[in-house]
């Protein structure tokens, strides 16, 4: 019987430490998260209008840079002026939306049901 109650307490054990660990797992990275976030993103003098992801790591950027909007490849191993834009095609365009953080991402992606009645 006491080496029933001991597994029982030893299971029980552990499932409280597994989930003590993910509990802080999610906390470290929504802290690391905002603290990158923030620092990546913030600029007065430029921003992102439109990002189009070309493969792994490879980018087309259309980028309001002070007086400038700009059409640059970028990679892992450097960044290409393509070409100058017209600024007056994109001037009434809201900036691209780079860091949505995970759960905004997945409430987005999650379509409710329909109801069928």
């Amino acid at each position: 019987m006491n080496e029933g109650l001991a597994a029982f307490g030893s299971v029980v054990g552990v499932c409280v430490v597994m989930v003590l660990i993910f509990v802080a797992a999610f906390y470290v990275t929504k802290l690391m998260g905002k603290h990158y976030s923030i620092q990546a993103s913030f600029s007065k003098e430029m921003r992102v209008i439109d990002k189009l992801a070309l493969g792994r790591d490879r980018f087309l950027l259309i980028v309001e840079a002070g007086e400038k909007v700009l059409l640059l490849g970028v990679s892992p191993q450097q960044i290409d002026t393509l070409a100058e834009l017209d600024k007056d095609g994109f001037a009434d365009l809201p900036p691209a939306q780079e860091n949505m953080d995970f759960l905004s991402l997945l409430r987005s992606r999650i379509k409710k049901p329909e109801n069928h009645d």
